[in-house]
C-alpha cells in the first residue's frame, strides 16, 4: 500500500462505474460537482492509483461487449474523452485531427513560447525561465478543457459560482497556403512586417540568476572558515562588472549584454566567484531580490528580461 499525501498532487476526476446508478436520486435536484464527489459518483485519482484502474474511455464503452457480451470489468469511466490530455495539450483546437507528433510539439515546446497569462501574479514571481506574450487572443475554437478553466458568461452568485477569468494563450494569425509552379518547400514562411510592427507575437523572455553565499552570523563560531564568499563588486576576468554596483548586484533597468557579470561575489582571499551571463543571454534587469533560506546562506535572485519580436 502507498500512500501519498504531497501538497499540490495533481489529481483528476473520473466517474465510479458501480456508483453510476446514484446518478437516477439526483436527478432533477440542485447539485454541483461538490455533490457528485460527496456521493461518490466522481472519484479523484492519482497518477499511482490510475496503474490499478480499468478505465473506459466513455459511456459507451460501457456498454460494448466483445461478441455480445457485456465487459463489465471497468472501474472507473472518463467524463470526456479529452481529459486524457494535460492542459497544454487539451486546449489546442480539433487536437484530435492532427498528428500525435505535431500535438507533441504544441504542447511540449511551441506552447511554452505562446502563453498569454500562466498566473495571475507576475509582478512578484520569480521564475527560471518563462515567457510572457504581449498580446494573447480568444481563440475561434474552444475545447472542453478550455472551457472547464474559463468560461465566460458565468454572473456573480449564479449557482454559487463565481466568475472565472478567461486566460489565452497564442494569437489567431490569417495563413495562406501557395503553391508556385508545381513546388513545393518546407518550413519557410512570408510573413507581413507591418503586422509584427505592431506587436504580432511578440513575447517577453524572463530569466533568473540565482547565487548563494554563507550567512556569518549563522555559522558556528567554533568553525572557522578561511575563504568566506560574500555579495560585493570586484574587477573580474570572467567578464564586465560596468552595470554592478558596489554590492555586487546590478541597478533596476541595466542593460546587459552577452559576457556581462549578473552577480558579483568575491571571497576573502581575493578569488573570484561571479556569475557571468550566458553567451546567449541578454536584456535589461526588472527585479533583484535579497534573501535567505533554511539552511543559513544568503541567496541573491536576479531576473533579467528581454523582449523577442
Amino acid at each position: 500500500m502507498r500512500i501519498f499525501s504531497d501538497a499540490g498532487r495533481i489529481l483528476r476526476p473520473l466517474l465510479v462505474v458501480e456508483n453510476l446508478k446514484k446518478i437516477k436520486s439526483l436527478k432533477g435536484d440542485d447539485y454541483s460537482f461538490q455533490t457528485l464527489l460527496d456521493k461518490g459518483i466522481i472519484e479523484m485519482i492519482g497518477t499511482e492509483e490510475e496503474e490499478d484502474c480499468r478505465t473506459a474511455w466513455g459511456i459507451k464503452y460501457l456498454f460494448m461487449g466483445d461478441k455480445g457480451k457485456d465487459h463489465g470489468k471497468y472501474t472507473h469511466c472518463e467524463l470526456d474523452m479529452s481529459f486524457l490530455l494535460g492542459v497544454s495539450c487539451g486546449i489546442i483546437p480539433f487536437v484530435n485531427h492532427d498528428h500525435a507528433r505535431r500535438a507533441l510539439y504544441q504542447s511540449e515546446k511551441h506552447s511554452g513560447q505562446a502563453i498569454g497569462f500562466s498566473t495571475t501574479n507576475p509582478n512578484i514571481r520569480i521564475d527560471t525561465l518563462s515567457h510572457q506574450m504581449y498580446y494573447p487572443q480568444r481563440p475561434l475554437f474552444r475545447s472542453m478543457i478550455s472551457d472547464s478553466l474559463g468560461k465566460p458568461g458565468y454572473p456573480l452568485g449564479r449557482n454559487q459560482i463565481l466568475p472565472k477569468a478567461e486566460f489565452f494563450n497564442g494569437q489567431t494569425a490569417i495563413v495562406a497556403v501557395n503553391v508556385h509552379l508545381g513546388y513545393n518547400q518546407e518550413d519557410s514562411l512570408v510573413m507581413n512586417r507591418a503586422s509584427l510592427e505592431r506587436g504580432m507575437f511578440r513575447t517577453e523572455h524572463i530569466r533568473s540568476y540565482k547565487a548563494e553565499v554563507d550567512n556569518n552570523e549563522s555559522l558556528d563560531k567554533r568553525r572557522k572558515f578561511d575563504d568566506t564568499v560574500t555579495f560585493g563588486k570586484i574587477q573580474s576576468k570572467l567578464g564586465r562588472v560596468d552595470s554592478l554596483d558596489d554590492d555586487g548586484f546590478p541597478y533596476i533597468g541595466a542593460n546587459l549584454q552577452s559576457g556581462d557579470i549578473i552577480i558579483g561575489r568575491r571571497a576573502e582571499s581575493g578569488a573570484d566567484h561571479s556569475v557571468k551571463l550566458k553567451h546567449t543571454e541578454r536584456g535589461m534587469v526588472q527585479k533583484v531580490v535579497l534573501s535567505a533560506n533554511d539552511d543559513g546562506k544568503n541567496f541573491a535572485v536576479v531576473s533579467l528580461r528581454q523582449v523577442i519580436f
